[in-house]
């Protein structure tokens, strides 16, 4: 075969170049769309596993540390009597309300001072 060249004639190159350059583009954004998802992937993967290891290594302690306990039998508490029930709501006086109130600040401040102690002993 000769060298010989063939020209074939394209109606409105520059439109049917724009063409080929965005679907070039679309192209290219579908393949980085597809790594990023394929990165995401892998991520979650390497997660999953690492939460496998954290959960087995927290039945490994919880089994130790039911190991340690003393054995002891469970008692049941004895199931309260249902009263019938009434059709208005008591509102508990103001003296309960603080009370209660004042129950949640010291419950709050005792989980407060464990936090601090967990996060001396990390």
């Amino acid at each position: 075969m000769s060298n010989n060249k063939f020209f074939v004639g394209i109606k409105n190159p520059v439109k049917t170049r724009r063409l080929l350059l965005n679907s070039s583009k679309d192209v290219l954004d579908a393949l980085k769309d597809f790594e990023n998802f394929e990165n995401l992937k892998q991520g979650k993967a390497k997660h999953i596993t690492e939460l496998k290891k954290v959960l087995d290594e927290i039945m490994v302690l919880n089994k130790k540390l039911k190991s340690h306990l003393p054995k002891s039998p469970a008692k049941s508490l004895p199931k309260p009597a249902r009263a019938s029930k009434k059709k208005g709501k008591k509102k508990m006086p103001e003296t309960k309300m603080k009370d209660v109130a004042s129950k949640m600040d010291i419950i709050e401040s005792e989980l407060a001072r464990v936090e601090e102690r967990l996060q001396g002993l990390e």
